[in-house]
C-alpha cells in the first residue's frame, strides 16, 4: 500500500533522529490488528476454527516493512474463493494466483470472502493508522522523547 506524503515523513523523522524501522513497524502492526479484526467480523463460522486461525503481524521483505494479515487453515482459500460451479461464478476477490481450481461437475459453494475485503474495504483507515503512528513519533522526538 502505497500512501501519499509517506516517504515524507519517514525522512522528516530519519532527519531528526527518529527510529524509522521502529516507527513504520509499529504503525503497520496496528494497521494489521485492524485488519485481521475486521477480517475475523466478516469470516463465517461453523466451528470458529477458521476465525480463531487469523493472524496479523509484520515481517521485512526486501528491505522493506511489510504487514500481513493471514490464516494456515488449509481450506481457507475455498471459503474465500469458493468452489465448484458456484465458487467460479461468484462474485469475490480477485482470484488467487495459487493453485486453486473450479470444478465444472460439482456444484460447490459460493465464496464467502473475508480476508480480502478486511482488506481492502479499509485501504484509506489502513494507511492513516501507519500515518499516524509515524506523526505521533516525529512529534514524540522533537518533544525530546525520544530514545
Amino acid at each position: 500500500m502505497k500512501t501519499e506524503g509517506f516517504d515524507a515523513l519517514m525522512r522528516r523523522l530519519n532527519n531528526i533522529g527518529g527510529d524509522v524501522e521502529a516507527s513504520a513497524e509499529k504503525g503497520m502492526l496496528a494497521a494489521a490488528l485492524k485488519a485481521s479484526g475486521e477480517a475475523k467480523l466478516l469470516c463465517p463460522v461453523d466451528e470458529g476454527i477458521l476465525r480463531n486461525s487469523i493472524q496479523a503481524g509484520v515481517e521485512k521483505d526486501k528491505g522493506r516493512t511489510v504487514g500481513f494479515v493471514k490464516t494456515n487453515v488449509y481450506y481457507a482459500p475455498y471459503v474465500e474463493f469458493g468452489t465448484g460451479q458456484r465458487g467460479k461464478g461468484s462474485p469475490s476477490p480477485p482470484k488467487w494466483d495459487g493453485s486453486l481450481n473450479y470444478r465444472e461437475d460439482w456444484a460447490g459453494m459460493p465464496a464467502q470472502p473475508f480476508l480480502f475485503p478486511a482488506i481492502n474495504n479499509n485501504r484509506p483507515q489502513l494507511a492513516k493508522i501507519v500515518m499516524d503512528q509515524v506523526k505521533k513519533d516525529i512529534k514524540k522526538q522533537l518533544l525530546g522523547g525520544g530514545e
